[in-house]
């Protein structure tokens, strides 16, 4: 049932409240779809990317099992809602699955997939001119996407989209800061192999990096050991003629 009880003020405040208490990138696309449905009434909401060769990737769906068949669908067949609204960016309506003529094979598959679906209300998710992907809405009434449910989808397509771009760039922050501190402790692990081993910066870090290949150990937990022990890192080496040697040439 589609909630009509607040104005336009306490929806908006509403969804930018729930979607910022999310704590990470994950959370906020399942809370999105279940902000879709509650606030539309719609049967299904999905959340979708655009990825490599103009695919529809699926990232959320409020019914699992009907974000599963979706993706199958799209999966096979490049046409759609979903993938006309990655590429062309525009809203996309279809009143009535049973009377549209756009998308004819993707309509037949989805007649056949059993979902039961019958119309479907697409946004673009964009922040300037930067595509978060897309949110489709899904009913299985057709007809069912009147002026007051699109209206208030809007609100929620444009709330998602800066939801999303805030999330995606805390996660990128996050992500960056691991990195650079997993760098930092690397370069302090081969300055101590340069100092106390008498190495210079290449030898350093070729120690390093053969070792975590030969161990299948993390690079940067290679370093940590490093700088815990000050020891050069070691491997088993297997000698031509068969027996086991440490790489330092010690039996």
């Amino acid at each position: 049932m589609v909630e009509t009880s607040f104005d336009g003020s306490e929806l908006f405040a509403r969804v930018a409240r729930e979607l910022a208490e999310q704590p990470d990138l994950w959370h906020t696309t399942r809370r999105l779809v279940e902000l879709a449905t509650e606030l539309t009434g719609c049967t299904v909401a999905a959340l979708w990317s655009l990825g490599s060769g103009q695919h529809a990737n699926l990232q959320a769906a409020s019914d699992p099992h009907a974000g599963r068949v979706l993706s199958r669908i799209l999966h096979d067949i490049d046409e759609g809602p979903a993938h006309a609204v990655l590429l062309s960016r525009n809203v996309v309506l279809i009143p009535d699955a049973e009377q549209e003529t756009r998308f004819p094979r993707y309509l037949a598959a989805l007649a056949e997939s059993g979902l039961g679906l019958r119309s479907a209300l697409g946004y673009s998710l964009l922040v300037a001119d930067q595509q978060f992907g897309a949110m489709l809405l899904y009913s299985a009434k057709p007809g069912y996407f009147t002026d007051e449910i699109i209206g208030i989808g809007s609100v929620l397509a444009d709330h998602a989209a800066v939801a999303l771009h805030a999330a995606a760039s805390v996660e990128n922050a996050s992500h960056l800061k691991q990195a650079l501190l997993s760098n930092r402790r690397i370069g302090m692990a081969i300055g101590i192999l340069m100092a106390l081993h008498r190495l210079d910066e290449q030898q350093a870090f070729d120690l390093l990096r053969v070792a975590s290949q030969h161990t299948h150990v993390k690079l940067r937990d290679v370093a940590e050991d490093v700088i815990l022990t000050g020891a050069i890192p070691t491997w088993p080496v297997r000698r031509p003629d068969g027996p086991t040697a440490r790489p330092d040439g010690n039996d």
